[in-house]
């Protein structure tokens, strides 16, 4: 497929500050590095980091995807870029006079290419009530340089499939397991493009959406929501983990978000409260049945990170510490111990 060099865009749009900002090294424990400054609306970033170890962060500002990359474990970024694939409008969305790129994922497959989701949204309900958000994708062979040309997954039945908010998770025969915010999860072919609806029933048969799924290293599937799930035999049945500290009174599990490391345990990272102070962190040392309910790490109390919108999310970035990005008067980055969360 054809590849663009990304370039950084230049926006004088009011309101909107140039998300361009290079940042320091971090200074000490809990001295979070500023990523790139951002006026607000739906930024939501993401995080991932390839095999050579380069950490890539994803977000929206003005109507396109910016990425910044790291290759020293999150001490320094590079100056944002935006990836061009995603400023376009899909030749099968018309225009509309009113319209949006609304941010999903960024993860890596297993063949250690990076693949971006995101939504063109067109509205003209005031016309003749034609809305369309279609969900679309760019893929990176080279650590977030470049991308190709967008691809779109659906529609289906003639409705397209609309936002993917929590991480695609890569199935073992090449697909993407989708969990999709309306709707159930589909494992989508690539390839072919087929889509598949892949049930998450629990014990009242009810088929729940809106679920972040991952993988443990045991194999084990959990999906994290409204409710917490979890199935032991891929996905055909699935029990509730009624002791699980981070599900949600006032929302819909929006702001929780989980973590698969790298010697099996799990972490869920959340918020507190309506601003969702602090970066609050449990773990789990028992491929998530139970969880150190009554030792919740809080990191940087003080901070409103906008959990609630899906702002942090947390990866392992080497075998001593996770970095989470989250947004706190911009897109920011924190280091931390992981021995210090398991205690």
């Amino acid at each position: 497929m054809r590849h663009h060099r990304s370039v950084s865009y230049c926006f004088a749009a009011a309101g909107f500050c140039l998300l361009t900002m290079f940042v320091g090294r971090v200074q000490a424990e809990d001295q979070p590095v500023m990523v790139a400054k951002s006026a607000g609306g739906h930024v939501h970033p993401s995080i991932c980091q390839t095999k050579d170890g380069t950490l890539i962060i994803v977000y929206k500002t003005n109507n396109v995807l910016m990425r910044t990359r790291s290759v020293d474990g999150g001490q320094t970024w590079e100056k944002p870029v935006a990836i061009e694939t995603t400023a376009k409008r899909p030749e099968v969305i018309r225009e509309a006079p009113v319209f949006e790129v609304y941010p999903g994922t960024a993860d890596v497959l297993p063949d250690d290419r990076v693949v971006v989701t995101w939504n063109y949204i067109a509205d003209d309900k005031k016309k003749d009530g034609y809305y369309e958000r279609a969900l679309l994708y760019s893929i990176s062979a080279d650590q977030g340089q470049t991308w190709t040309e967008q691809g779109l997954i659906g529609p289906v039945d003639g409705k397209h499939l609309g936002a993917v908010r929590h991480n695609v998770l890569p199935w073992s025969d090449g697909r993407w397991l989708l969990p999709l915010r309306v709707g159930p999860p589909r494992l989508f072919d690539p390839k072919s493009g087929e889509l598949t609806v892949f049930p998450v029933v629990d014990a009242d048969k009810k088929q729940h959406s809106f679920q972040q799924i991952v993988r443990t290293s045991k194999g084990t599937l959990l999906a994290m929501g409204p409710v917490y799930l979890r199935s032991t035999d891929d996905g055909q049945s699935w029990t509730t983990i009624d002791t699980f500290r981070a599900v949600p009174d006032t929302d819909t599990a929006e702001g929780r978000y989980l973590t698969v490391l790298k010697d099996g345990g799990l972490l869920v990272t959340f918020g507190v409260g309506t601003m969702n102070k602090g970066l609050s962190y449990n773990y789990s040392g028992d491929d998530g049945l139970t969880w150190n309910n009554d030792r919740t790490v809080v990191v940087l109390p003080e901070a409103n990170v906008a959990a609630r919108y899906y702002s942090a999310r947390t990866i392992q970035i080497d075998d001593q510490h996770v970095g989470t990005v989250f947004l706190n008067g911009g897109v920011q980055f924190l280091k931390v111990s992981l021995d210090r969360l398991k205690k």
